[in-house]
């Protein structure tokens, strides 16, 4: 970058008198390459004098004048600066000074206050988008050589700064502008295929003026006008509110697309593009500041905080991803919806919010569901491989009739007395060890481990508690604390545990060394307790480990782990809403895999097949002191329908041996998904037991295995109609977990769809 040339206000004075006749009282403005000064007559007119920069190209600042020239013709009324002539008639005045020879444009003076500096509230943007609509239109017909140049600001040449990503710091941040770089790639000759003209280009809002009734009265800066596609208007100036901090919400950008659209028209194929078209000028964004910070640090500093609201930003739209904001975005333009949707995101958002989280980048309308199947709006037919809530399979016969019957007879709380419930807690508890001899019923698994957590304080007088890293165990806010979102809780009465290491499974020993690890790992989390005043109350276990990243130790790691958590007077807690009732195969209990005997077991979702249920078992002694303390009572938990949902659950596992399945497909399963990953470099180990597996996805990097893992998942469920999840600190651990109707020749289509979605997101990568 040069620097704006030196001048101060009394040469802008004499030059304004001496090149343009006028007599100007002035004041400086800013101006990032040329000097500025705001010049007023006596009368009242302002001015802007522009002394431009000397290695400026003559040939872009020649666009400038032409394009005002230009609009004035076309729509004189536009809120654009007006161009004035020097006394001799010349578009330029021309002067040496110190041997440097100079030139200077004088311009109107637009009044308002930048865009930039508004809230949402403060402005109109409906308004904002019919007037960059309206300059759009006059703009209609204008050439200069000029809108041919190379600007590193122009939405397409985003892949050639590729290499620019080095300079940003973090790969957390490098992952996901690397992704939008990828994607922009594959949509270049889509975005050719647009129609094109001249465009302001850079409708941000510095250049863009806000009068005192929210109305925008003014459009300035035509100095990074291109010939490019009509939609990166409305695109910019979109992507550069979110950057400003003018809007937040993405889905609040609308009223300016729907604005604009007013005036020009829009088509389908440019909307389809519009999230990629933002996401891609926030990464431009990016990595320009981090490129300046090595190279220019003072337009570093000028990108700063620019940048940083695009980082936080861009998170924000990789997150929600394109088909609400598009299905929004098609319906303001007038463009109708994308193909594929069946329902009206934007209604979900306007009623649920925004933040209502949705699977996969193209949300599922699902209809219907049958045993391992679901079926969307149109009748296609999706393999479900991550659903643990229809434990038994979607919509099982057995379990339907069961609710229905008890609906259609009685359904209220359990401060009646009713059989169902009775003959349910005693079927439960059969298998369990005898100590586990009662039930308090709730309604999820979030509310289990909200009493469990309350009795456990109880019954030890201790409020520590010692959990995994990366848990999981609920949404209440008790239970918030035993679920830390990156890996340590924050809550000081909570210490977190290492996973166990990942190359270890249930039928292997342990060695000496991995032993001390452990060993000195609950020793270090029950010392930094007592260093704040604690004693454990509980030891929180998800016992598939499922969001630590899917484990299987051996029974020894489990062992050296609730031994010591017991010695310091802590209870523990097994939480099975993820592997009880036969997931794990080889058991009934998670926890009897891990070879613990706990003090409680919560159990949630899994229990009713969908019907919403949640129980806490444990000791009758434990249970009354905790009863006769609180009074505790769940006006839904145990009522005479979710008895009969869990009642019929049991019944189906035990009359279709679905345990066993769960043993005969996970080891079908995993040993084919071990092929897969010796085939793909991409793939690595498999994770779990039974059918709650887990496979690793790897890349060079943290971040690059995350975008690649989320490149799977959503292949396979809009390419093949195979359903996963992802799993894990990292977020590259591909997680499946059927129902446990799960058979191999489902096995078979989920290896396959695998392996050819691993390939494909790999070579696109």
């Amino acid at each position: 970058m040069s620097a704006p040339p030196v001048f101060d206000r009394a040469e802008a004075q004499r030059l304004a008198q001496d090149v343009y006749g006028l007599s100007l009282t002035i004041e400086r403005l800013p101006g990032e390459r040329d000097s500025n000064f705001l010049g007023r007559t006596d009368s009242g007119r302002n001015y802007v004098l522009k002394i431009i920069d000397a290695g400026a190209d003559p040939l872009g600042a020649d666009c400038q004048v032409r394009v005002l020239q230009h609009l004035a013709e076309q729509d004189p009324s536009l809120a654009v600066p007006r161009h004035s002539a020097t006394v001799d008639g010349s578009d330029f005045g021309a002067f040496n000074r110190d041997g440097q020879s100079l030139s200077s444009c004088l311009l109107s003076f637009l009044p308002g206050r930048p865009l930039a500096e508004t809230a949402a509230g403060e402005c109109r943007l409906e308004n904002v988008g019919e007037v960059i609509a309206r300059m759009d239109r006059a703009l209609q017909g204008f050439f200069h050589p000029a809108l041919a140049q190379h600007l590193a600001w122009d939405i397409r040449r985003l892949p050639a700064l590729r290499d620019s990503c080095q300079y940003i710091e973090t790969a957390d941040l490098r992952g996901p502008v690397e992704h939008v770089i990828g994607v922009l790639q594959e949509r270049l000759p889509r975005l050719r295929a647009l129609r094109a003209q001249a465009i302001h280009g850079d409708c941000h809002g510095g250049n863009v003026l806000i009068g005192g009734a929210g109305d925008v009265c003014g459009i300035v800066d035509f100095g990074d006008m291109i010939h490019a596609p009509v939609i990166f208007e409305p695109a910019v100036a979109m992507s550069e509110l979110l950057t400003e901090g003018v809007v937040t919400d993405p889905a609040a950008l609308s009223p300016l697309l729907e604005g604009y659209a007013r005036l020009a028209t829009l088509d389908g194929a440019e909307v389809d593009l519009l999230y990629d078209l933002i996401t891609a000028r926030h990464a431009t964004t990016i990595v320009l500041h981090a490129w300046r910070g090595r190279h220019d640090p003072a337009g570093a500093a000028l990108l700063e905080e620019a940048a940083s609201r695009a980082a936080a930003s861009l998170d924000g739209l990789l997150r929600l991803g394109p088909v609400a904001l598009s299905r929004e975005w098609h319906r303001v333009a007038g463009t109708g919806a994308p193909a594929g949707a069946s329902i009206d995101l934007a209604r979900r958002h306007r009623l649920l919010g925004a933040g209502a989280e949705l699977f996969y980048d193209k949300p599922l309308h699902l209809v219907r569901g049958e045993g391992v199947w679901l079926y969307d709006a149109a009748g296609s037919a999706y393999l479900d491989g991550y659903n643990n809530v229809p434990h038994v399979g979607h919509c099982h016969p057995h379990v339907a009739r069961a609710i229905a019957r008890q609906t259609a007879v009685l359904a209220t709380h359990t401060r009646y007395l009713h059989e169902s419930i009775l003959r349910y807690a005693e079927r439960l508890l059969a298998g369990c060890p005898p100590h586990l001899d009662a039930c308090i019923f709730v309604n999820s698994g979030s509310e289990a481990n909200d009493v469990a957590w309350r009795m456990a304080q109880l019954a030890t007088g201790h409020a520590g508690a010692v959990i995994m890293a990366h848990a999981y165990h609920g949404i209440t806010e008790a239970v918030a604390a035993l679920t830390p979102g990156a890996g340590e809780s924050h809550d000081p009465r909570v210490v977190t545990l290492a996973p166990p290491p990942a190359g270890i499974s249930a039928g292997d020993m342990m060695a000496a060394s991995l032993q001390r690890a452990a060993t000195a790992d609950i020793e270090r989390a029950l010392h930094a307790l007592m260093e704040r005043g604690l004693a454990p109350g509980a030891f929180f276990l998800d016992t598939a480990l499922t969001s630590s990243g899917i484990y299987d130790p051996p029974t020894e790691w489990a062992e050296l782990l609730t031994s010591r958590i017991r010695a310091a007077g802590g209870l523990i807690i097994a939480d099975e809403v993820q592997y009880g009732l036969g997931r794990s195969g080889s058991h009934f209990w998670g926890f009897e895999r891990r070879g613990i005997v706990p003090d409680i077991v919560t159990l949630g979702k899994p229990l009713g097949n969908g019907y919403p249920m949640g129980a806490v078992l444990a000791n009758r002694r434990m249970i009354e002191a905790f009863q006769r303390k609180f009074g505790f009572f769940s006006t839904f938990g145990g009522n005479p329908v979710a008895a009969a949902a869990g009642l019929a659950v049991l019944e189906v596992i035990e009359r279709e041996r679905l345990r066993e399945n769960a043993a005969a497909t996970g080891a079908y399963l995993r040993a084919g998904l071990e092929r897969l990953a010796a085939a793909h470099p991409a793939l690595g180990a498999v994770r779990g037991s039974g059918l709650l597996l887990g496979l690793e996805v790897l890349a060079e990097d943290a971040a690059a295995a995350k975008s690649l893992t989320h490149k799977i998942v959503n292949a396979l469920a809009a390419g093949s109609r195979i359903l996963i999840g992802s799993e894990g600190p990292a977020a590259n651990i591909l997680k499946i977990r059927p129902p446990l109707a799960f058979r191999p020749e489902h096995a078979d289509l989920m290896i396959e769809a695998i392996g050819r979605a691993a390939a494909t997101a790999r070579e696109g990568a």
